[in-house]
């Protein structure tokens, strides 16, 4: 509706400088959607549920073992090292599959509602066998442990299922770009033995790349092409990942140094238990399809905004 009005009081501007004026307008801060303005309510929860019910605690014996990769935004090298993981032959990860509609995080962010008191016990009603229509059933809920195994099976049917019969490969993962640390401790509470790679690139490099690309996804809604709303993003997830990726059994991996050759293969390899990668990925660029986009140049402007929102994460991990 804002974007109307604007384009109805100031016909006469550009398609840009409309869509530049309306995050200035938003403020970037409106258009963080739910499942990432309130991911934290996903960690809040699972250590709820863990509280509640402790029939529910991790299986160390799962044979299950995915290897997620998330990257801190776009352009960071996510879809390389996706690529070198692949190469293994041991394990097939999917790129963002259907991206735009958030099933890892919407699926999350359904979990992020249950507290210490929400629902209360009587939802569940164990007792009941028998007589079920002369009882209270209005809010009757199957055993949380039946949630947990549903949106296990969901991933397992989605993703497992054709990495087997398609390509003959038992492991698999998935590769993600938006989703914060949140939703990292989600997949690991549903899959205990997963190993993550988390990913980052100098933002201001990373924007240079990502910049002049038409796309806008609907998920999480926001003109990624603004300096803002990148750098508040590129934030937002690193800051996450870390503080946090030894909890979920993860590896940093700086863009710069995998590229470079400082960062060893194997400590990879090792980490995500599989023998070795085709090294020669590295060297290997593969554009997108479709028609290439000329990158514009990173402005002044576009600087100073990056190294005001990012400047002290930035700092951390050495890029200023």
């Amino acid at each position: 509706m804002l974007d109307s009005l604007i384009k109805k009081d100031f016909p006469a501007i550009s398609k840009n400088l409309r869509l530049n004026l309306l995050d200035f307008l938003r403020a970037r801060r409106l258009t963080y959607p739910p499942e990432l303005a309130r991911a934290e309510k996903i960690s809040t929860a699972i250590e709820d549920i863990k509280a509640r019910w402790p029939n529910l605690s991790e299986t160390i014996n799962d044979s299950e073992r995915p290897v997620f990769i998330f990257s801190a935004g776009w352009r960071s090298g996510s879809t390389l090292l996706q690529r070198l993981v692949c190469s293994s032959r041991e394990v097939l990860i999917w790129g963002e599959p259907l991206g735009d509609a958030a099933f890892i995080a919407r699926l999350a962010h359904c979990l992020g509602f249950i507290t210490k008191d929400w629902p209360p016990e009587t939802f569940f009603a164990y007792e009941i066998t028998d007589n079920i229509e002369n009882k209270w059933i209005a809010n009757l809920t199957p055993e949380i442990s039946y949630l947990k195994e549903a949106h296990r099976e969901f991933f397992l049917r989605w993703c497992k299922s054709p990495t087997q019969e398609q390509f003959n490969i038992s492991r698999w993962g998935i590769k993600e770009v938006r989703l914060t640390i949140d939703h990292a401790r989600y997949l690991k509470w549903l899959f205990p033995n997963a190993r993550f790679l988390f990913i980052y690139r100098n933002p201001c490099h990373a924007f240079r790349s990502w910049k002049g690309n038409k796309w806008r996804s609907p998920w999480p809604g926001y003109y990624s092409r603004s300096a803002i709303a990148f750098a508040k993003h590129w934030r937002l997830l690193l800051d996450g990942f870390l503080s946090n990726y030894a909890e979920v059994d993860g590896l940093l991996v700086r863009f710069e140094d995998l590229v470079s050759g400082k960062l060893k293969l194997d400590e990879i390899a090792t980490h995500i238990n599989v023998k070795g990668f085709d090294n020669s990925v590295l060297n290997r660029k593969i554009n997108s399809p479709g028609k290439t986009v000329k990158k514009p140049e990173i402005t002044l402007m576009d600087r100073i905004i990056i190294n005001k929102v990012c400047g002290p994460l930035m700092r951390q991990v050495g890029y200023i």
